[in-house]
């Protein structure tokens, strides 16, 4: 595609329109179809003008999308910071994830160069792989806005997720994309166009019909569980009232057992209670064992939990008849809030009410075994990372259970970002996925990622749910994330094509000869 020669600053418009556009895939208008049309105009302005204007370009589609995804957090942030530090913490937040973008944007820009529109097809959706790859290592990986998570209400992009995991349905999406607009710019086209399209469809009916050849295990009978959402809010939490939160949950939990004595598991949701493991046994832990006894059902729920050295976010699960609890800690932890390589420096330099930072990570992907049956939790943020959750699957895990709190957040659609991620995660690992939450929103999947059951928000009671445990294996639950690998070695052979290409058409160097004096 020929560069832009008018300068014009109007061009900028383009990226702007993509990332508005995108805003309607996600809640709550819920529109994911545009997801594979809205980059049309951000990939029409890559390839219309220079890397530095690109880049700033990928900044500009970056800003009203995330302005609007992230915008939640600033609730939490103005509660508990001071107003400059709230604005600073927004400010770094989206100046970082606009950078992924802008960087997409020069690469893609950078791309132009390939002269065969086929490998410039395929490179544009893997320069968008390995930037979302990118943006999820490391603590402070983050992924909200992933192009996968507005797919969550349709079927066949969620057999592409089990096929490809997430990250690779965004390579299908932008593929889509890249390859309409090259075509419609008649760059790509004969043979190439044919070969772009069978790759696309060999992509898309491949991932969608491929899960439907592994079998399908089921269990023999329905698990029957009970999942308890307490709605504690922010200033009882803060203000120690665990006391009364725990008392909260006991009683939904007795009353629930009383509507559905067949009730095999009780799920509460992250961190009701405070345990001390230094102690011998703590009152909370002594009433969870007698009403477990008492009523001959486990029990699953999430705990800070103190050992002598460490503090941890836990998930604990209580047998009946059995002493000793099961324990899983939280590994993927929220960075700056939960995990920070300074939490001294920082908390004496913010002087909160609350103390940041100072929680360790776990180092195993723990299973919990109850009545034969292997289980799985994960907490809160970890369920972002597919990458991770997946071992769990792995490990024969029939069913993973999320725990967490987003009291935090009010009634914005950062709870519904976090439930619908669940669907994704359910169909990546094909086993179901169910998220306790403790003020909404509690939402179940089947292992295909279809919902059976969800909560409203700042709901409190009780809600029965008989899981069948049903499961099947898939590519993603073995291979992981392998896309970004394989978009990392087309992106390397063609930047190495363009460089060979480069070195054949400079000049040669001059020889400069001299007579030889006699």
């Amino acid at each position: 595609m020929s560069e832009n020669k008018t300068g014009s600053p109007l061009i900028y418009l383009a990226p702007l329109l993509s990332g508005a556009a995108l805003i309607l895939a996600f809640p709550p208008f819920e529109q994911g179809w545009l997801a594979w049309f809205a980059l049309l105009p951000l990939l029409w302005f890559s390839q219309k003008v220079r890397p530095g204007r690109a880049f700033c370009g990928g900044l500009l589609f970056s800003l009203p999308l995330h302005i609007y995804l992230n915008l939640y957090l600033s609730g939490v942030l103005f509660a508990h910071l001071s107003k400059g530090l709230a604005v600073l913490a927004m400010v770094l937040l989206l100046a970082i994830i606009g950078l992924f973008y802008a960087l997409f944007a020069f690469a893609a820009s950078h791309a132009r160069r390939l002269k065969n529109a086929l490998l410039l097809a395929a490179v544009i959706p893997a320069l968008w792989v390995l930037m979302e790859y990118l943006r999820s290592l490391g603590f402070t990986g983050y992924t909200i806005g992933y192009l996968g998570y507005t797919q969550w209400r349709y079927p066949p992009s969620l057999n592409l997720v089990s096929a490809f995991g997430c990250i690779g349905l965004s390579f299908v999406i932008v593929f889509f994309q890249s390859a309409l607009l090259l075509a419609l710019g008649r760059t790509l086209r004969g043979k190439n166009l044919v070969a772009a399209a069978a790759i696309f469809l060999a992509l898309f009916f491949g991932g969608a019909l491929l899960p439907e050849l592994a079998p399908v295990t089921k269990a023999k009978t329905p698990l029957q569980t009970v999942l308890i959402q307490g709605c504690s809010d922010t200033e009882e939490i803060l203000s120690g009232g665990k006391e009364a939160i725990l008392q909260r949950y006991l009683y939904l939990t007795r009353a629930a057992l009383r509507e559905e004595p067949r009730t095999q598991l009780v799920l509460w949701p992250e961190t009701v209670l405070t345990l001390r493991m230094s102690e011998d046994g703590s009152l909370h832990r002594r009433e969870l064992v007698r009403l477990a006894d008492e009523m001959g059902v486990g029990i699953l729920y999430g705990a800070q939990v103190y050992t002598q050295e460490h503090l941890y976010n836990a998930m604990i699960l209580l047998t009946p008849g059995q002493q000793d609890p099961q324990f899983y800690y939280k590994q993927r932890l929220v960075p700056f809030v939960e995990y920070f390589p300074l939490e001294d420096l920082l908390n004496r330099w913010l002087d909160l009410d609350m103390i940041l930072g100072s929680y360790s990570a776990g180092d195993e992907c723990t299973l919990f075994h109850y009545r034969g049956t292997p289980l799985a939790g994960a907490i809160c943020f970890e369920s972002y990372f597919g990458d991770y959750t997946r071992h769990f699957a792995r490990r024969g895990g029939r069913h993973l259970f999320i725990a967490t709190n987003d009291v935090w957040f009010g009634e914005t659609i950062g709870l519904e970002q976090h439930a619908q991620v669940a669907a994704l995660r359910a169909a990546e690992m094909g086993i179901g996925v169910t998220q306790i939450a403790n003020s909404g929103i509690s939402i179940s999947f089947d292992y295909r990622g279809r919902e059976l059951m969800r909560t409203g928000k700042a709901e409190r009671g009780f809600y029965i749910l008989p899981l069948d445990l049903a499961c099947r294996p898939t590519l993603y639950r073995l291979g992981g994330d392998f896309f970004p690998l394989l978009c990392f070695l087309l992106v390397a052979a063609a930047a190495i094509s363009v460089a060979r290409k480069a070195r054949t058409l400079l000049p040669p160097p001059a020889v400069s000869r001299h007579r030889r004096s006699r």
